[in-house]
């Protein structure tokens, strides 16, 4: 028999096979409650950076009274010019009679801003022009007057198209990206007033002027 020399230790016994997977289990549960704990930390003491708005030139270059008028064939008893009015819900352009054609009713005033945008504010109500509604089918509107808002903003595209003395432009609205546009309407109505697509073609339907300046 053998017999063990002395201060001799017994060799342990190895570790029966899956004897480490509980403690693996909790090391890793460990793991997993640790990360997120420091997540919950990190967005309680650090939360995401706030989107801030884009920030417009609040400074006014210029502010002229002026007629926004566009371009329609002539007719008998009008000018071949329609004006954008505001009498009802939305702004609309109206005839305007031969008589008013040199000396008529200026019924905006056109701010310049700096940055080279425009805001039209409409003199009766003292609202400014606007696009409102989804990018998909915005529409123009009178909303009350803020100077940090894209859609009271309206850029004026490219080069003139001089036409009867005047200077005529597209202008394009900053918050939609659309242009204004004459659409049509009933005979009996003022000719409708909208958005669409700014045209390359500069098209006498999204074109306008300042028509009876007055600075």
């Amino acid at each position: 028999m053998r017999v063990g020399m002395p201060g001799q230790r017994r060799t342990a016994r190895p570790r029966t096979r899956g004897s480490w997977t509980p403690i693996l289990t909790g090391l890793a549960a460990i793991v997993v409650l640790a990360g997120g704990g420091t997540a919950a930390y990190l967005v309680a003491f650090h939360p995401a950076k706030p989107v801030h708005p884009v920030s417009l030139p609040q400074k006014v270059l210029g502010v002229q009274t002026v007629g926004l008028i566009g371009q329609v064939a002539p007719s008998a008893s009008a000018s071949g010019l329609v004006q954008l009015l505001s009498p009802q819900v939305a702004p609309a352009f109206s005839p305007v009679p031969q008589s008013e054609a040199v000396s008529g009713t200026p019924e905006w005033t056109a701010d310049q801003m700096a940055g080279g945008s425009f805001i039209f504010i409409y003199l009766p109500t003292g609202q400014c022009l606007a696009s409102k509604g989804p990018a998909s089918g915005p529409a123009l509107a009178l909303q009350h007057c803020l100077l940090t808002s894209l859609d009271q903003r309206w850029q004026r595209l490219g080069s003139a198209v001089l036409s009867t003395g005047h200077d005529f432009y597209e202008f394009k609205n900053a918050g939609s990206g659309k242009c204004i546009s004459q659409v049509t309407a009933p005979a009996s109505q003022p000719r409708g007033a909208g958005l669409a697509s700014c045209s390359p073609a500069k098209p006498a339907s999204q074109l306008l002027a300042f028509w009876w300046s007055a600075s």
